[in-house]
């Protein structure tokens, strides 16, 4: 199994550790890590060539493009990000404009619909 895993922030604290802890009990033969900003800064322009044209026009997409395999080509994604003031990093928030050409009412991408996600709340609360 090939695991990515896209970490909301550099620094490894606490949601560095349950993102660890949660790769342990997975066992994956291949894990790609990248940490944000450190793998990846950008902020989106607002362009619309993603929408338009294609994601190969976005100013961007030589940056992302290792991301964009590594996430293709994995069975499993995990996203993390410290919770800053109610909500994701920035930084998370900053790398997901990047995608909005993959959601279902734009153009979505066949690759994404194999996946099955959980999110965590709070402490032993899981929704689907």
């Amino acid at each position: 199994m090939d695991v990515t895993v896209i970490y909301g922030a550099n620094h490894k604290g606490s949601t560095y550790e349950i993102a660890r802890l949660l790769l342990n009990s997975l066992e994956p033969e291949t894990v790609h890590e990248f940490f944000l900003p450190r793998d990846f800064k950008d902020f989106c322009t607002g362009c619309t060539n993603c929408f338009m044209k294609s994601e190969d026009f976005c100013p961007h997409r030589d940056k992302l493009a290792p991301i964009i395999t590594a996430m293709e080509h994995s069975d499993v994604l995990i996203f993390t990000s410290p919770v800053y003031v109610l909500h994701s990093t920035g930084q998370m928030k900053t790398f997901l404009d990047h995608f909005g050409y993959r959601f279902m009412i734009h153009r979505p991408s066949p690759s994404m619909f194999s996946y099955y996600y959980h999110c965590c709340r709070r402490r032993n609360e899981v929704c689907n």
